[in-house]
């Protein structure tokens, strides 16, 4: 008890000192008249002091989240205008993964102090980018002609993307292990993939290109797959919160597919002129550029045949369905062999 005595006793100090220096800061300072009144008003009025809290509140959050969102799809990897003989395809996922981490803000592991934390569609976004290159990066690991230096880069890129997008600092929620961030692993992965492509010259072969394009149908297939089950489950739902979250993380991973389809239509330029296909190769970076511009303001998941409200996850799923078909028939081409055979 005498403790808790002595505590007590140095608070109570403590406050009469603060007191005393705010009093004197009070009668030094020259403080215009309306100030002064408002100040005393503030003062006495709880109501306006929590009006004035909730509404910095409100600003903070909305104007800065608003400001921090940025979807673009403009910001494009520049291909290049002459023969390469690196990957592109490599070089086009370090990019996006750079400029979702450095050049804009990585927002799925944001916390509370950031006005960027009330976020939804932004972060599945960006989820959606990130899940889509790792995917691609996960069949690039196992390419044959390559050397161990490369082969190893590209495996480490994989291990750093399979890591969580929603660390900032802990390891996981009620934990209090500090962890590396989720922009730190990817953005090491882009650097992997830079060095993978630093270490010698990559020369495509075919069966790559056929291993690529199936990753890339399984893993459309799945996205067209989870927006029917969802909207089959929900569809009837007065207001459905979670079709957004959807649409926006398949969004982001039609973004990635375009862009890597670019890429690899630089990689794999001779093998898809002598299988000719080419057409479909146009056809397929359309498709997937159409899913990653389609934006409605407010994604619905309505019944397909309601009158007044459209149905953005089936809308969608056709744009995929289109890649989908795409990719089936330059997979067909490649099976067929060489038309000049």
């Amino acid at each position: 008890m005498a403790k808790i005595s002595n505590w007590q006793k140095k608070i109570k100090q403590y406050y009469e000192k603060l007191i005393c220096v705010l009093r004197s800061l009070r009668k030094k300072c020259i403080l215009p008249n309306w100030l002064k009144s408002w100040t005393i008003r503030i003062y006495h009025s709880w109501r306006t002091v929590l009006f004035g809290i909730f509404g910095f509140l409100f600003f903070y959050y909305f104007l800065g989240s608003q400001l921090t969102e940025d979807m673009d799809i403009s910001n494009e990897y520049v291909l290049p205008t002459a023969a390469s003989q690196k990957m592109e395809t490599a070089n086009s996922m370090a990019f996006m993964l750079r400029r979702e981490v450095d050049t804009k803000m990585w927002t799925p592991n944001l916390p509370p102090l950031f006005p960027a934390y009330v976020l939804d569609n932004m972060p599945n976004f960006q989820i959606g980018i990130e899940n889509a290159i790792r995917d691609i990066v996960a069949v690039l690991q196992n390419i044959s002609n390559i050397s161990e230096a490369q082969s190893n880069d590209l495996q480490q890129a994989h291990e750093l993307l399979k890591y969580a997008p929603n660390v900032w600092l802990l390891a996981k929620k009620g934990s209090f292990n500090i962890a590396p961030s989720s922009n730190t692993q990817y953005r090491k992965a882009a650097k992997y993939l830079t060095k993978f492509n630093e270490r010698g010259n990559y020369a495509p072969q075919k069966q790559h290109l056929q291993d690529l394009l199936k990753q890339m149908s399984r893993k459309l297939a799945r996205l067209a797959r989870k927006s029917e089950e969802h909207w089959q489950e929900h569809g009837s739902d007065f207001w459905d919160n979670k079709a957004d979250n959807i649409f926006y993380h398949h969004r982001g991973y039609a973004f990635a597919l375009w862009q890597i389809s670019k890429a690899m239509g630089i990689d794999f330029k001779e093998i898809i002129l002598a299988h000719d296909a080419y057409t479909d190769w146009t056809y397929l970076q359309s498709s997937l550029r159409q899913a990653a511009q389609f934006r409605p303001y407010v994604v619905r998941n309505s019944p397909p045949d309601g009158l007044w409200s459209p149905n953005h996850l089936m809308a969608q799923n056709f744009y995929l369905a289109r890649a989908l078909a795409a990719i089936e028939r330059i997979r067909g081409a490649l099976a067929r062999g060489n038309n000049a055979d």
